[in-house]
């Protein structure tokens, strides 16, 4: 091989080499890039759910509960849709990650969505109490909802047939969507129910009526 060939070759291989390295720098930026958008998405998960646990058992505002947990992700809460009256949760966060080889800052973005579980027979309910009963519901097996929303014609033909049991209407927290009557698979059921209620945001405050649940003061 003579020697301008030689030195062609040597420029050639040169050349692949710089470019192998070039792509080489640019996935090592994709692959930070690629878990930063994960770590993201974790984070808006894990943000997400914590402000629904706000929504059934309510102690702190969701929002703030929601960029806790997106902080300890290494995240910032940019947005939160966590209406304490609501059933579902809706969050927005951002991650800023360094990409070494294009030498600038970029933001990693997600959105998470958590809903609240709601058992049967809530409809009418108000949400927040109905999110509190799907907490109950899911710490003890075997209940039901017998009777909850009633309109003031339901309530008054109820007093009217049982008023030894009803409120009269205008008087029931269940026309204001504030009470559920449950069914319950068993005595045991029974008594983990009136155990885990308070857990839950909730009791049971009429001593003859067992069933009758309400949000606690």
């Amino acid at each position: 091989m003579r020697r301008g060939e030689r030195g062609s070759v040597t420029l050639v291989m040169a050349s692949v080499l710089a470019m192998s390295a070039v792509l080489g720098a640019l996935l090592v930026d994709v692959a930070i890039a690629a878990r930063a958008r994960a770590r993201a998405q974790s984070a808006a998960d894990a943000a997400a759910l914590a402000a629904a646990q706000e929504l059934v058992v309510p102690r702190r505002d969701p929002a703030e509960v929601a960029r806790e947990y997106a902080q300890r992700a290494g995240a910032l809460l940019v947005s939160c849709r966590c209406d304490p009256g609501g059933g579902e949760v809706v969050v927005g966060v951002r991650l800023e990650v360094d990409l070494p080889f294009l030498g600038r800052e970029v933001s990693a973005t997600a959105r998470a969505r958590a809903v609240v579980a709601l058992p049967d027979g809530t409809a009418g309910l108000q949400p927040w109490f109905a999110a509190r009963l799907g907490c109950l519901f899911g710490r003890v097996r075997g209940l039901w909802v017998v009777s909850g929303f009633r309109t003031r014609a339901e309530q008054a033909r109820l007093w009217r047939e049982k008023p030894e049991l009803a409120a009269p209407p205008g008087h029931s927290m269940h026309e204001l969507g504030l009470a559920a009557d449950l069914g319950f698979a068993g005595s045991g059921t029974e008594a983990a129910a009136h155990r885990e209620a308070l857990g839950c945001g909730l009791t049971f405050p009429v001593p003859n009526e067992p069933w009758h649940l309400e949000p606690a003061p």
